[in-house]
């Protein structure tokens, strides 16, 4: 192996070594991401299905009070 032969493999692995740190950089952001979005997502739906199960009943009694009305304004038409 001469010299100039040797200087490129020298050049190609420093290369290859900082591709490599970019790379496991990359996949590493892409890792907390896919963390933060889930997080996100949680943030945001669970309060919705907590609200949902809580006020469930409630929404029920509301339901059947304007089916009451509703009922009521039928017999006066």
């Amino acid at each position: 192996m001469n010299l100039e032969e040797k200087v490129l493999l020298e050049r190609t692995l420093k290369l290859s070594e900082e591709n490599n740190l970019i790379l496991q950089k990359m996949q590493r952001t892409a890792r907390w991401a896919v963390l933060w979005g889930f997080i996100k997502v949680t943030i945001v739906v669970v309060p919705l299905m907590v609200g949902y199960f809580y006020l469930q009943p409630f929404i029920g009694q509301i339901m059947a009070s304007f089916s009451g009305i509703k009922e009521t304004l039928d017999l006066l038409k």
